[in-house]
């Protein structure tokens, strides 16, 4: 079982990388895991939240550079394996209207990197280390459009051309992660944040998280055209009638119950 899937009573799914003995390498397999896991949250409106986090040492070492071996000298393989690989991946994690954060636990490099950083909030034990060190096999970083809009150009060059590994404290520094907490206190400190989140405005996050993801990318008119439109949604749901109500009868809201 390359992927564990377990689930609190909050409806937080947490999905584990479990191949421990190979730093957690994203082998196809567990690839494919995550996008059909993935798949299958995005159309379960039960689901409130998920972490993504590894077993063992390792987030996830990254690529599976044993498997590269069968990818030499073929390049159309290599563009499907990342289209439908690692790239619909990163895009499924973006689309779904739920929180989705990465608990760093250890080793984040190559392909583990992009992972984290597709994620809307990435938190990291103190033990944990990060590197896109794709230049030591001779490949081009595979998620420049994150990784420049994260650090900035200069650094995201910096960090590719010198395959440097860097620590937590250095990527909270670069701001690829949110907070840094003692590597024993790390799970609970993610599970804190996102049952008080699972247990909040959980649809309103889901918007949120949409218009925030395209400020990246549109023009400031097109933005405002798309924040007014989904603001007029956001007049429509339980949670804007559930928040009203509230605040008028001078009580805590009942988001879980809509």
């Amino acid at each position: 079982m390359v992927l564990k899937v377990n689930r609190n009573e909050h409806n937080v799914v947490t999905l584990t990388l479990n191949r421990p003995d190979k730093l957690n390498a994203l082998s196809i397999e567990l690839v494919l895991a995550l996008n059909d896991e993935f798949s299958k949250i995005k159309n379960d409106p039960t689901v409130r939240g998920i972490v993504l986090t590894g077993e063992g040492r390792a987030f996830t070492a990254g690529g599976d550079v044993e498997g590269m071996l069968n990818r030499l000298g073929k390049a159309l393989d290599v563009k499907s394996r990342l289209l439908n690989g690692l790239y619909r991946l990163s895009d499924l994690i973006r689309s779904i209207n739920r929180p989705v954060v990465a608990a760093i636990n250890g080793i984040c490099f190559g392909a583990g990197f992009v992972l984290s950083t597709a994620c809307d909030i990435t938190y990291a034990s103190d033990k944990a280390k990060f590197g896109f060190a794709y230049g030591n096999v001779g490949l081009i970083p595979e998620g420049a459009y994150f990784i420049s809009r994260y650090a900035g150009l200069q650094r995201a060059k910096q960090l590719v051309f010198s395959r440097a590994i860097i620590d937590a404290n250095q990527a909270r520094e670069y701001g690829f992660v949110l907070e840094v907490y003692p590597e024993e206190e790390l799970m609970e400190k993610v599970y804190n944040q996102m049952n008080e989140w699972a247990n909040g405005p959980i649809e309103t996050i889901g918007l949120s998280k949409d218009i925030l993801n395209g400020a990246f990318e549109n023009r400031l008119a097109d933005e405002q055209l798309i924040e007014a439109i989904t603001q007029g949604i956001a007049f429509t749901t339980a949670e804007h009638k559930e928040g009203v109500n509230a605040f008028i009868e001078k009580r805590k809201p009942n988001w879980k119950e809509l």
